[in-house]
């Protein structure tokens, strides 16, 4: 992927930090930087020559295409209570 290809506000996953949001984009081609904020609290800024960063598709790309995960809306008995037949 090439840096235009990457926008604050875009979902990103790193092979190392895990997903992230993109709050900041500096710079164009060789220099071109983004700032990333990780699940545990820090912020990073990577440079995309070398960040080896994907972009994913963000909640709401997902709810457009109508795309939801198998079983939604199905209920399922909570970890740890067992279902009684109630009699």
């Amino acid at each position: 992927m090439s840096e235009s290809d990457f926008h604050v506000g875009d979902w990103v996953r790193h092979p190392e930090f895990g997903d992230g949001l993109i709050l900041e984009a500096r710079g164009a081609g060789e220099s071109a930087s983004v700032l990333v904020s990780f699940p545990d609290n820090s912020r990073r800024r990577l440079m995309l020559k070398f960040a080896r960063l994907s972009r994913l598709e963000s909640p709401k790309e997902q709810s457009s295409r109508g795309g939801h995960k198998e079983g939604a809306g199905t209920k399922r008995a909570k970890p740890g209570r067992k279902r009684t037949g109630g009699s």
